[in-house]
């Protein structure tokens, strides 16, 4: 397994464990809504960004990170960005949905960076799909 699909499988790990923490507890009223869930989105991005630190530097001493990236590595990585974009773009448009269902604005963020974290979960699933299938 290439370093660049050891990290499509971290990120899309790390992604789902924190943000599915984040938004288990915000939808489902675990958290109230104010500043408790300014300070679960904090502590769920630090976990983030420490959790992909370590497992990359792990990834990175068990492989050769600095292997030139080859061609199908690169159609690899478009590719699965324009499947990112794509998803983005649909869930960006959707947000008229709950816009006009009335709910608040701190809602609306969160759907938009639910709408933010599935497109890189989208981007991820792409990588390994087409790793695995060869391109």
């Amino acid at each position: 397994m290439s370093f660049r699909e050891k990290s499509a499988w971290i990120t899309l790990g790390t992604v789902l464990v924190c943000f599915g923490a984040y938004f288990g507890s915000v939808f489902s009223g675990a958290v109230d809504r104010g500043i408790d869930t300014l300070h679960l989105l904090l502590v769920c991005v630090a976990g983030l960004v420490v959790l992909q630190c370590v497992l990359h530097a792990v990834a990175a001493a068990l492989g050769d990170p600095r292997a030139p990236r080859d061609e199908r590595e690169t159609l690899i990585q478009l590719r699965s960005h324009s499947v990112g974009y794509q998803v983005l773009m649909i869930a960006v448009l959707a947000l008229f949905v709950p816009g006009h269902m009335g709910y608040g604005v701190i809602d609306l963020l969160n759907f938009a960076l639910l709408a933010l974290v599935v497109a890189g979960l989208a981007v991820s699933v792409a990588q390994i799909v087409m790793f695995r299938r060869g391109g």
